[in-house]
């Protein structure tokens, strides 16, 4: 288990990391989700023992991970961070790429290792290629096969998306979570994609200026976001002031300027219900966004797999009151 307490960065007066504590389980993947310069990719260099904590301390088994300042060779035997640009040597296949983190085991191991991993990983058809003959998908999966070569307990994983085209996204995020249950690995990924967190983690945490602002299962943090920052984060939002709940056909609450959110796939076509104009329609293959305008005031997004909907079109739409959900400011 890896244990991260109340870590601080500062880069001068600013911030980069205030704070953050968190707990990574074997077999278990956790996703941090935040914006560019959230302090991502600070934290998981502090996870990895890369840099020096100016506050806080990172545990693995009860043990401090020492900082860099600390020793003569950065980082800890047990944890690999893997980086998104996936840093192979250029120059070998794909096979020696992943068997030169096995160099220090006897060679009968090490081939069985390797065999195993490029199955695993779905490499075998390409393990004789050099890097800038295989796909991203491909340099990626390589990139995480050689990182749990030598079964270590912990995987660090920056932004592992982000280069990846929609197939390969897809395959990656099922091999990533089968990766870690067969290897019994503690996994951290950060991404600013909420799609890929909320598909492949086991828990989600939220990440603003250097802090750690909601952390809770993916269900919880999606359907229940304590901020605004939080609920665009996770996903499509309809944020508004609770002043404008009559115009849903809801009662207000005691403050009008409090905020609101409500997701799209919480509004239904009613024809019995509140009427409202179709202002655009947004085709992503399984279903349709629509931004329905009830008011000057009040245009709310929704899903719709009708396919006989068009913009100026006037529909009814309801809204459960207990779908909507007061955010903290």
């Amino acid at each position: 288990m890896l244990e991260a307490h109340k870590l601080t960065k500062l880069f001068g007066p600013i911030a980069a990391v205030h704070g953050v504590s968190l707990k990574l389980e074997p077999g278990n993947v956790m996703a941090l989700v935040g914006a560019s310069g959230s302090g991502k990719s600070t934290l998981l260099s502090m996870l990895a023992g890369l840099t020096d904590a100016d506050e806080g301390e990172v545990r693995l088994n009860g043990e401090r991970v020492p900082g860099p300042s600390e020793v003569l060779v950065p980082g800890h035997a047990d944890i690999r961070l893997v980086h998104q640009e996936y840093q192979l040597m250029p120059n070998v296949s794909v096979r020696e790429n992943i068997t030169y983190a096995l160099r220090f085991f006897e060679k009968s191991y090490r081939e069985f290792r390797v065999d195993e991993l490029l199955k695993l990983c779905r490499l075998t058809e390409v393990q004789d290629r050099l890097p800038r003959q295989v796909s991203g998908g491909e340099k990626q999966r390589t990139a995480i096969a050689r990182a749990i070569a030598d079964k270590p307990a912990i995987l660090l994983l920056d932004e592992p998306f982000s280069h990846l085209d929609l197939p390969n996204r897809l395959i990656f995020r099922d091999l990533l979570v089968d990766l870690v249950r067969h290897e019994n690995t503690a996994c951290l990924l950060v991404t600013h994609d909420t799609s890929d967190a909320l598909s492949t983690a086991n828990s989600l945490g939220i990440l603003r200026d250097g802090r750690l602002v909601q952390f809770g299962s993916p269900k919880e943090v999606y359907r229940r976001p304590a901020t605004a920052y939080a609920a665009r984060m996770t996903g499509p939002v309809n944020i508004l002031k609770a002043k404008h709940l009559p115009t849903l056909g809801l009662s207000g609450v005691d403050n009008p300027e409090a905020l609101l959110c409500l997701r799209p796939e919480q509004i239904q076509l009613d024809d019995t219900g509140l009427q409202g104009t179709i202002r655009a329609l947004f085709f992503k293959g399984s279903h349709y966004e629509i931004d329905v305008e009830l008011s000057r005031y009040v245009c709310l997004r929704m899903l719709s797999t009708r396919d006989d909907l068009q913009v100026g079109q006037l529909i009814g739409v309801k809204i459960a009151g207990e779908s909507i959900w007061k955010l903290q400011r």
